[in-house]
C-alpha cells in the first residue's frame, strides 16, 4: 500500500515534535485532546478546525516549548535563531499558522491538501504573485539560500514594499545570518524617481539588514519577476505592466528551482554589486573613515546624531562611556586622532550638511547618538553641551553649510528617516539605524548608487520641492529651541528628583 503524501502542516508539526523530542501522547495530554487527533494531524488525515485554529496553534506552540527536552529546546533556538522562550513560542506559532493557511489555500484551489509540484498561471496581478512568492519555506531561517531577479522599480510603490517585507520574520533585534538573499534589480535611469527611490533603497537596505543580503544591478532584471529558494521553491513570471504578471510558474521541484538559482547566481558579480557591508572597525583600520573625512565635495545627510559634532571634552567623556563587546577591538588613540582630524577638516573644508529634524528630537528626548557605530545615551547635561556646540558650528563655522528638513520627503517612509548618508568624490557610505545593530554600515560600491544618492542630496539641498530650510538664522533658532526643550526636560527631571528626596526625608 502506497502511503499518502503528507501536507506541509503535518510535516512541520511532526518535525517540530521530533526536534523537541515530544511524543504524541505527551502533546495530547497537555492539550487535553485524544491522542488520535494528534496522530491524524501528523499523518495529514486531518487539520485542526478552522474556527479554533488560532487558539489551537498557540497552545501547540506553548506546549512544544514547555515540553521540549533540554537538547530539544536548544535545537529549536538554533533552528529559529531566537534567544528566549517567548520569542520561540511566537515564531513556532507563525510557522505553524503559515503552513496551515497554505494547506487551506491548496484545499480551496485544488481540492487537495497537498500542493501540485508545479503550477502554471497565465496571468496574475502583482498582489496575487506576491502572495504566492511569500511561501512558508521562508520561515525556515536557519538555512535559506535565495536568489531573485526582479524589476522592482517598475512596480507601484505599494507592491514593491510588499515584495521587500516578504514573509521572512523580522522581529525586533532578530539577526538571521543563515538567510542568504541576493537580489538583482534594473536601475535604468528612466525608471528612477530621484526623490522616492533613494529613500526606498535606503529602507530596503535597512529592512534586509537582519539577513545576509546583497543587492545587484542588471538590465537582465527588466520585465522579470523571478524568486527562487535553492532546493525548495521557485516562482517565475514576466512583468508586462506595473499591475500585470504573465506566464507565472510556481514549482517546488528541485530540478526546476536549482537551475534557475544557479543562473541568477552567475549574474551576481562584484562588478554589479551596488553596495557592500562593512564595520566601523574595518573603516577605521582600513582608512575608509579617514578617506571620507579628507575627501572633496563632501555632502552629509544626518538622520541620527553622530560623533562628528562633538566638542573635545564631551568626546573624551563618551570615549570612556563606550561599551566594548567581547572580541571587539577598539583603538581609542586612533579614535582620538580621527576626532581631531574631523575637527580640522570641518574648519578647513567646505561641507554641505542636511539635518533631519527627527535627529534633533531623538537626541533631546531619547538621548542616543551614534558614536563610531556604538549607541551611547547622553545625560541631559551632555545633550545640552552637544547641541550648544552644534549651534556654535552653525553660527560661527563658515566652512559648514546647513540645511534642515522637518519630515521625510516621502510619506511611505514618514517614520523611517533616521538613516545617514556620507557622500564625497572618493568614498561614500551610509549608516543605517538598524534594530539589530548588524549590517548597519554600507559602502556605496557602484557608481550608479553614488549618482542616485548624490542627485537626491542635491534636490533636497537646492530645495526644488520645498522640503528644506536654508536660512542659517532659522536653523540656529531651531537648535536654540531644541536646547530649550532639553533644559525643560532637565528641570522637570530635577524637580522630580527633588520631590523624591523630600518624600524619603
Amino acid at each position: 500500500m502506497i502511503e499518502k503524501e503528507k501536507n506541509r502542516f503535518s510535516q512541520i508539526l511532526e518535525q517540530l515534535m521530533n526536534l523537541a523530542e515530544i511524543k504524541n501522547v505527551a502533546l495530547a495530554k497537555a492539550l487535553q485532546y485524544d491522542v488520535s487527533y494528534i496522530s491524524k494531524w501528523i499523518s495529514g488525515r486531518m487539520l485542526p478546525a478552522e474556527k479554533t485554529k488560532r487558539n489551537v496553534l498557540q497552545r501547540i506552540s506553548c506546549e512544544i516549548v514547555r515540553l521540549s527536552s533540554s537538547v530539544g529546546i536548544e535545537t529549536l533556538y538554533e533552528t529559529y535563531q531566537v534567544a528566549n522562550k517567548k520569542d520561540l513560542e511566537q515564531v513556532i506559532f507563525d510557522n505553524l499558522e503559515a503552513e496551515y493557511d497554505y494547506v487551506q489555500d491548496m484545499q480551496k484551489l485544488y481540492g487537495s491538501s497537498v500542493a501540485p509540484k508545479t503550477i502554471f498561471f497565465a496571468d496574475l496581478n502583482p498582489a496575487q504573485y506576491i502572495s504566492k512568492m511569500h511561501h512558508p519555506v521562508l520561515r525556515r531561517v536557519s538555512r535559506l539560500y535565495i536568489m531573485a531577479e526582479m524589476d522592482l522599480l517598475a512596480l507601484t510603490h505599494e507592491y514593491r514594499i510588499q515584495v521587500i517585507l516578504g514573509n521572512i520574520p523580522r522581529g525586533p533585534y532578530h539577526f538571521y545570518p543563515d538567510v542568504h538573499f541576493s537580489l538583482m534589480i534594473d536601475l535604468s535611469m528612466e525608471k528612477i524617481d530621484p526623490v522616492y527611490d533613494p529613500i526606498f533603497l535606503l529602507n530596503m537596505m535597512k529592512e534586509e539588514a537582519g539577513l545576509d543580503f546583497h543587492l545587484y544591478k542588471g538590465k537582465q532584471a527588466a520585465g522579470r519577476m523571478i524568486f527562487t529558494v535553492k532546493d525548495d521553491f521557485m516562482i517565475s513570471g514576466i512583468l508586462t505592466a506595473p499591475n500585470r504578471c504573465m506566464s507565472v510558474t510556481v514549482s517546488s521541484e528541485a530540478e526546476n528551482c536549482n537551475p534557475l538559482y544557479d543562473s541568477i547566481r552567475n549574474l551576481c558579480t562584484r562588478e554589479t554589486l551596488l553596495y557592500r557591508n562593512t564595520t566601523m572597525a574595518e573603516m577605521v583600520t582600513g582608512n575608509g573613515y579617514i578617506r571620507s573625512i579628507l575627501a572633496l565635495h563632501q555632502r552629509w545627510m544626518i538622520g541620527q546624531m553622530t560623533e562628528h559634532f562633538l566638542p573635545d571634552d564631551l568626546f573624551e567623556e563618551l570615549l570612556e562611556q563606550m561599551e566594548i563587546e567581547d572580541g571587539e577591538e577598539v583603538d581609542k588613540d586612533m579614535l582620538r586622532q580621527l576626532h581631531m582630524l574631523t575637527k580640522k577638516a570641518m574648519e578647513e573644508t567646505r561641507i554641505k550638511i542636511i539635518f533631519h529634524g527627527i535627529a534633533f528630537s531623538n537626541l533631546a528626548v531619547e538621548s542616543e547618538i551614534d558614536f563610531f557605530d556604538h549607541k551611547i545615551s547622553l545625560t541631559l547635561q551632555q545633550r545640552t553641551r552637544y547641541l550648544e556646540h552644534l549651534l556654535e558650528l552653525c553660527t560661527k563655522q563658515d566652512t559648514l553649510h546647513f540645511r534642515l528638513i522637518h519630515e521625510s520627503p516621502v510619506s511611505d517612509f514618514q517614520y523611517a528617516v533616521t538613516q545617514s548618508i556620507f557622500l564625497s568624490d572618493t568614498f561614500s557610505y551610509v549608516r543605517l539605524n538598524t534594530e539589530t545593530g548588524k549590517n548597519n554600515l554600507a559602502i556605496l560600491n557602484h557608481p550608479d548608487m553614488k549618482m542616485i544618492f548624490g542627485r537626491f542630496f542635491d534636490i533636497i539641498w537646492s530645495d526644488q520641492n520645498g522640503m528644506s530650510h536654508s536660512d542659517q538664522e532659522e536653523i540656529a533658532s531651531f537648535i536654540r529651541h531644541m536646547i530649550h526643550r532639553t533644559e525643560i526636560i532637565s528641570s522637570i527631571d530635577l524637580e522630580t528628583t527633588s520631590d523624591s528626596s523630600e518624600n524619603i526625608d
